[in-house]
């Protein structure tokens, strides 16, 4: 099925839209509470697919959610559907690290308003629930964190940054290569496949809500809602399936689940 932007926005949840700066911040900001962060097919020893009619299928109908490459390439014929401007970039991700490894993310560099942003709706739970202007060291405080895209010239990379008690952490960094689709195939693959990514060897989840977010690693939930805090721990079947199904909004199949929590079980 083609994408189709009534349905989408259904999905998402946005009931009105506008090209503008703030339609971008609404449209970035609903999908991610609407489609859950998730690598649930590279945990069961499956690489996603990209084609645009199976992401649809999966994300938009069968109200599942997925990886960058999965609900980022959904983001983007989103952006286009609505008139947005916008180039793909494919990133390293540092997570607090000097410099990244492979370009392993895909995001978005959208111009508008005169300035650049950075879209992106599928880094999960460090990254900003709205876009970030491309201006140099300029703070900008998203909700509750506040972050800031520094240019290094050493790298010739844009890092997004993340302000921490300890200082800034750097998130990912990217170029302006121009990006091909084999090339976002082949990160695919890697990411879903490789040891050294952590997709294949750990099950995360998380869902932004309207005064906190819902996340999940290995077994461990935690829930924030305004100034309270909520950790628990899910060991059971039944649990998992109604965290998903409920907490995350996922449409995964009973066996689906039964095989994650049969999977966590014999890492653990």
């Amino acid at each position: 099925m083609p994408f189709d932007l009534a349905t989408y926005l259904n999905r998402i949840g946005l009931e009105t839209r506008t090209a503008d700066l703030n339609g971008l911040k609404r449209l970035q900001t609903a999908q991610i509470g609407a489609i859950p962060f998730e690598n649930v097919l590279p945990f069961l020893g499956k690489v996603p697919d990209l084609d645009p009619e199976s992401l649809w299928q999966k994300l938009v109908l069968e109200n599942c959610g997925g990886y960058c490459f999965e609900v980022n390439t959904l983001l983007g014929e989103a952006l286009d559907a609505l008139g947005f401007p916008n180039r793909q970039v494919l990133a390293r991700v540092r997570m607090g690290e000097e410099e990244g490894g492979a370009r392993t993310h895909l995001a978005f560099v959208v111009p508008l308003e005169g300035d650049e942003w950075l879209v992106d709706a599928g880094f999960g739970g460090q990254a900003p629930a709205e876009p970030v202007k491309l201006s140099a060291n300029e703070e900008q405080q998203i909700r509750d964190q506040v972050y800031r895209i520094r240019f290094e010239g050493s790298s010739g990379e844009h890092v997004l940054e993340r302000k921490t008690e300890e200082g800034w952490f750097p998130l990912y960094g990217f170029d302006r290569v121009a990006v091909r689709q084999a090339d976002i195939d082949a990160s695919n693959f890697v990411c879903a496949a490789s040891p050294q990514q952590s997709f294949a060897g750990s099950m995360k989840f998380y869902r932004l809500t309207d005064d906190g977010f819902i996340s999940f690693l290995d077994g461990r939930a935690r829930k924030i809602s305004g100034d309270q805090k909520r950790d628990w721990q899910i060991g059971t079947v039944e649990d998992l399936t109604t965290f998903m199904k409920k907490d995350l909004g996922l449409g995964y199949d009973d066996a689906t689940i039964t095989a994650i929590a049969d999977r966590l079980a014999s890492i653990h």
